[in-house]
């Protein structure tokens, strides 16, 4: 992975000191504030209403790529519980079902689900809520006195669910230098190897999140704002998962069947109404492309597109509706003079809901990352869904490029997502209509300083270890 960030002496940097610390007291401190000075965050980090309350399972960006040191791989990281202060415990929800699915056949229901369940191992005494009684040089020794224990399972239509990892220990929340002095460690000890030469990750992390203030300005309220760009000082929890290739395509050929949607849902348990005994799961949160939820769903209509499957996306007005004739580019286009593109806007259509391809009638003419590429794939099964989209097949660019397929790097989003994607830029620009036609790309800087809190790593999880005192 790439990274974006150059030193804080540089002259540039210092040059950009004024506009950074605007952009990450917006962005960072998540107060974005509209015109009923409600707190709305950049991508993901809050979406609609109800995940907004429940920070546990509120997701806030998806990320799938090819591994870039293990090329027959796929990555799939996925962040929740957005905004979390320095040396601050919060632990995933227990009773609660993080998911990660994969759409292979292109139909919008999951052919390969990913279960995360967690649970609460907590000997703190009853009047104190310090989690550590000493210095924590290992993630299961006695001075950690809360730690939470997973099972991660694969589950598969019409096959047994498979147990992948039993009673593995997250990795803590970051309690200061002075108490875990080797976090490195504590990090390292929480990666898992999974049967078939996979491996997996559940714990805190440095959010990797980063945005130009400008871009997020007007692509969340149809205004511009300082025009830096800076990363998100705070922490999240982060799912990560890498697995082989042929274990996400159909048919297990990634060569014939290289493009698989992903998308990740949080279900919390509650009681069922038929004996007070019995319990269900419902969805309360879902995320695939980054800002589709805050883009095209109108508030009143996210919480329940949180509860939707993809497979139920193209028959409900407000999904469709929205996407094809986005009231945002109306307002970009007032705020900033920038022509949008006519309604209906097949171009959208053809980003979020079906792929790239020429096997459809979009406009976008070119054959990146639709399910329909799959020589497998029913086309009269094929549903638009709301999907994060992976060309597999896409070789893994030598020299990333933050804009992605905009500056024509295919490997970069909407061909999935990376790490270092600049997604909310692109999402602007997209809106006005690149890649279908011109565009305004005029309306963010690519020259732009891009400054990092943390920058990733090149190897598995790729996150920074989390942020703290």
């Amino acid at each position: 992975m790439g990274e974006l960030s150059e030193p804080a002496s540089s002259p540039r940097s210092r040059a950009s000191i004024l506009a950074v610390g605007v952009c990450a007291t917006i962005v960072a401190g998540g107060l974005l504030l509209g015109p009923a000075a409600k707190p709305v965050g950049a991508t993901g980090h809050w979406d609609a209403p109800a995940s907004t309350g429940d920070p546990q399972v509120d997701a806030a960006d998806l990320y799938a790529f090819t591994s870039p040191e293990r090329q027959d791989t796929v990555t799939l990281v996925v962040d929740y519980a957005p905004f979390q202060p320095h040396n601050t415990l919060r632990p995933f929800a227990t009773e609660t079902h993080y998911d990660l699915h994969v759409d292979n056949t292109g139909t919008g229901r999951p052919d390969i689900t990913y279960r995360w369940t967690f649970t609460d191992e907590d000997r703190r005494p009853a009047f104190t809520s310090l989690a550590t009684r000493g210095v924590v040089r290992s993630a299961r020794d006695g001075s950690l006195l809360f730690r939470q224990h997973y099972t991660l399972r694969r589950l598969r239509p019409g096959r047994p669910e498979q147990i992948l990892v039993e009673d593995a220990i997250a990795a803590p929340s970051h309690l200061g230098s002075l108490v875990m002095p080797d976090y490195r460690r504590l990090r390292d000890e929480a990666v898992v190897r999974l049967p078939g030469g996979g491996l997996a990750f559940a714990g805190q992390a440095a959010d990797p999140f980063y945005s130009d203030g400008k871009a997020v300005g007007l692509l969340r309220f149809g205004v511009p704002s300082p025009p830096a760009a800076t990363g998100v000082p705070l922490n999240v929890n982060a799912l990560a998962l890498q697995v082989p290739k042929s274990e996400l395509a159909l048919g297990g050929d990634p060569r014939a069947n290289p493009v698989v949607g992903v998308w990740a849902t949080a279900s919390r348990r509650s009681l069922g109404l038929r004996s007070p005994d019995e319990a269900e799961y419902v969805q309360v949160s879902r995320l695939g492309n980054p800002d589709f939820n805050e883009m095209f769903v109108p508030r009143a209509s996210q919480d329940r597109f949180n509860g939707m499957s993809p497979h139920q996306d193209r028959g409900t007005a407000e999904v469709v509706g929205g996407l094809l004739n986005p009231e945002r580019a109306g307002q970009v286009q007032a705020a900033t003079g920038a022509r949008a593109p006519e309604a209906p806007r097949r171009d959208l259509e053809e980003v979020y809901l079906t792929g790239l391809t020429t096997r459809s009638d979009g406009p976008i003419r070119r054959d990146l990352n639709s399910q329909l590429l799959n020589r497998d794939v029913v086309r009269d099964g094929f549903a638009p869904a709301e999907e994060l989209r992976l060309n597999m097949g896409t070789p893994v660019t030598a020299a990333p490029h933050r804009y992605g397929l905009l500056r024509d790097d295919p490997q970069g989003f909407p061909n999935g997502r990376r790490l270092t994607d600049d997604v909310v830029a692109i999402g602007l620009r997209m809106l006005m209509g690149e890649p279908a036609g011109a565009g305004s790309p005029w309306l963010v800087d690519e020259n732009a300083a891009v400054l990092l809190t943390k920058p990733v790593t090149g190897f598995f999880p790729y996150l920074a270890i989390p942020n703290y005192f």
